[in-house]
């Protein structure tokens, strides 16, 4: 397995695109505008390629307001909502496909950041059989995976990729879920405007997930830290730059839930 470069990445997405017939674009429920990809969407629209918005991980957003989004998006595109991992929507998805797809048998690719759950989703579409690996590293691909979904049905995942103009912003990044933390070399500030962020929508999140919270970032992430004990060091210290990953991979794997209303 093998890291992709941002431009080999973007390159082998275009090609796939070309090919394809239809395209699923998938973001994350807790935040489906910072996860929309608006460049691979221009993309799509001079390629002249149909889109369906997938807003995934919808088991961790009140009905609610998944239906609320549903209605804002699909102003712009055909969307569902779906949480492969409880199968919620799942079945809308294939039937969607199917009334948007421009022929069939159809080509489809799924697109989207790293990490937002693409290769989930084709799992899905196989028929819950392991199909393309998937890894809690954001950014790791093994390549495309061609999938024969159905008879009907042709799916290709591709490498998660991030417009040129937001590579060096680690904070933004995070928000998406598109970075691993541990390679950033320092991962306090992007955790803390992470962590404003999160409190901004929901703020209960933290004494939800871990039974501690401060208005002072800095000062969460010290009893976050000592909350994990694995995360102290000699002296009883708090290691603040591993208490910073613990919390970006905590947003990264869903543990930590925030969700706001269209224009909110």
């Amino acid at each position: 397995m093998s890291r992709v470069s941002q431009s080999e990445a973007w390159r082998r997405v275009r090609g796939v695109l070309e090919l394809s017939d239809l395209v699923l674009e998938v973001v994350d429920a807790r935040d489906p505008m910072e996860t929309r990809n608006r460049k691979l969407e221009e993309l799509l629209n001079r390629l002249g390629k149909p889109l369906i918005i997938v807003i995934n991980k919808a088991d961790l957003v009140p009905m609610n307001i998944l239906k609320e989004w549903k209605e804002y998006l699909e102003r712009e595109h055909p969307t569902v909502f779906i949480s492969a991992k409880n199968r919620l929507g799942t079945r809308k998805l294939i039937t969607s496909i199917k009334q948007h797809a421009p022929k069939l048998p159809v080509r489809i690719s799924v697109v989207g950041y790293p990490n937002v759950g693409k290769s989930t989703i084709i799992n899905y579409l196989r028929g819950g059989r392991h199909v393309a690996e998937t890894s809690p590293i954001p950014g790791w691909t093994i390549g495309e995976q061609v999938v024969k979904a159905k008879q009907w049905l042709v799916v290709i995942d591709t490498p998660g990729v991030i417009p040129p103009e937001e590579i060096k912003d680690e904070a933004l990044l995070i928000i998406k879920g598109a970075i691993d933390p541990s390679k950033i070399d320092d991962p306090v500030p992007p955790a803390i405007k992470l962590i404003m962020r999160i409190k901004t929508f929901n703020p209960k999140a933290f004494m939800d997930r871990y039974g501690v919270d401060a208005e002072d970032p800095m000062e969460l992430l010290e009893l976050i830290g000592r909350r994990r004990g694995g995360l102290l060091v000699k002296g009883g210290k708090v290691n603040t730059r591993n208490a910073a990953v613990a919390v970006i991979r905590d947003w990264v794997i869903g543990k930590l839930v925030y969700y706001y209303r269209p224009g909110g």
